[in-house]
């Protein structure tokens, strides 16, 4: 009789071993689901671009930076922010691609830097095509 109830203790050994190995298990899996969920992504860190605002945020990382900032959040004193903004809102495309290509000069009754904004924002080697690009990227940040 002795010699039964060690055969059924390691009988049973395996197979409690196997429920506490898959319990454990489960319990893995389920604190990995519906952890914290990632942000949204947003135009500023590439989600939701077309491939023609993708580039234009790459020429505006390039081109535009220096005066309105890294994020496109604007620099005090030198370029507003890109961000929810009346001005590129409130323009078509071919308007805002002109008045890229003209810049703005200090003395620009709207210009509220007093710092002009050169043509082409300093690179007159700039495409319509980049140009667009450009605008494209404006226009999704709004």
């Amino acid at each position: 009789m002795l010699r039964t109830n060690r055969l059924m203790r390691t009988r049973h050994r395996p197979l409690g071993s196997l429920a506490l190995l898959l319990l454990l298990v489960a319990a893995i899996v389920a604190s990995g689901c519906g952890g914290t969920e990632s942000p949204p992504r947003t135009p500023d860190d590439g989600g939701d671009l077309s491939a023609e605002a993708a580039a234009g945020k790459e020429l505006a990382s390039q081109f535009c930076s220096a005066c309105h900032g890294q994020d496109f959040e604007g620099v005090g004193g030198l370029g507003p922010s890109f961000h929810d903004d009346s001005f590129i809102r409130d323009h078509t495309e071919a308007q805002l691609v002109a008045f890229i290509k003209e810049g703005r000069p200090a003395d620009a009754p709207d210009n509220e830097s007093g710092v002009a904004m050169p043509a082409y924002g300093g690179n007159p080697r700039l495409t319509d095509e980049q140009l667009s690009d450009i605008v494209e990227f404006l226009k999704a940040l709004q």
